[in-house]
């Protein structure tokens, strides 16, 4: 494909996509990742793979998917079922389906970071056999600080290819009011100070369990709902759905409140102490 240069539309939609499973395997394994764009590390025609659609729809038109080697869908599934790395377990369906559920979150994000480019997009993500029209591959490296390594390979057509500089085109136009917002700003430096008082709700999170309705409508007065986490493990503290800081469950009070032990975010640095419940 053309050389992914800064600015181009095919930069723009990896780019998303890089960013995006960032903040999705950050935010599902607890830990940070990230993701570099390679053009030279793909996965061998010779090697078992587990493989997704992406149907696109709206401003992006052709073939695209996602293409994992069987060994990183399993490293994967185990690392979201928290269970300790084992290349000799059978690869099955439920460790599959972890996975797509997993880019299926992804996906949705990608389709709403394509939109100032390539205005309103679908992506539908589906599992399917390896790809055989034609296109050009680019390899998404994934790593987190233990050095784990999974490679994302996205295909993309060459209808998908062709179409990319005119659906640049779709970018909406600033409206007046959008440019007159950008000029004042330009204007009168960095306006952040208007935003520091806005009131944010923040979330502290002990756990999660996944429950069919069943199990929900049997609940009753007394019943107890074990989560995924150990008494010893680390609380969440949540901005909305965004993992900020993790910490020591505390009593300030009388109140429940977080000792913060780590913050995901490095610009959130200076939040560190006890941040006390209401």
């Amino acid at each position: 494909m053309p050389a992914l240069t800064p600015g181009t539309p095919q930069h723009f939609l990896v780019d998303v996509f890089r960013k995006t499973l960032a903040d999705v395997l950050s935010q599902a394994l607890g830990s940070p990742w990230s993701t570099e764009i390679s053009a030279d590390e793909t996965i061998p025609a010779s090697e078992a793979t587990t493989n997704f659609g992406l149907a696109p729809s709206g401003g992006v038109k052709g073939n695209a998917a996602l293409q994992l080697r069987n060994t990183d869908v399993l490293l994967l599934a185990q690392k979201l079922a928290k269970q300790a790395a084992d290349p000799a377990v059978e690869l099955t369906p439920a460790h599959k389906q972890a996975v797509e559920d997993l880019l299926r979150q992804a996906v949705s994000v990608v389709a709403a970071g394509l939109q100032p480019q390539f205005g309103e997009v679908g992506l539908q993500l589906s599992s399917i056999d390896a790809p055989a029209w034609p296109g050009e591959t680019i390899g998404l490296v994934a790593s987190d600080a233990s050095s784990v390594h999974l490679l994302f390979q996205l295909r993309l057509g060459v209808e998908l290819l062709a179409a990319l500089p005119s659906s640049a085109s779709v970018t909406p136009s600033a409206t007046p009011q959008q440019q007159s917002a950008a000029d004042d700003s330009v204007a009168g430096g960095n306006n952040m100070d208007l935003l520091l008082g806005v009131d944010l709700s923040l979330t502290l999170r002990f756990g999660q369990r996944t429950m069919t309705l069943r199990e929900i409508l049997d609940l009753s007065s007394g019943s107890v709902i074990e989560l995924d986490r150990r008494v010893q493990e680390p609380a969440d503290l949540l901005l909305g759905d965004k993992l900020v800081a993790r910490g020591e469950v505390v009593i300030v009070d009388g109140n429940y409140g977080l000792r913060i032990t780590e913050v995901c975010d490095p610009q959130h640095s200076a939040a560190r102490g006890i941040l006390a419940g209401a």
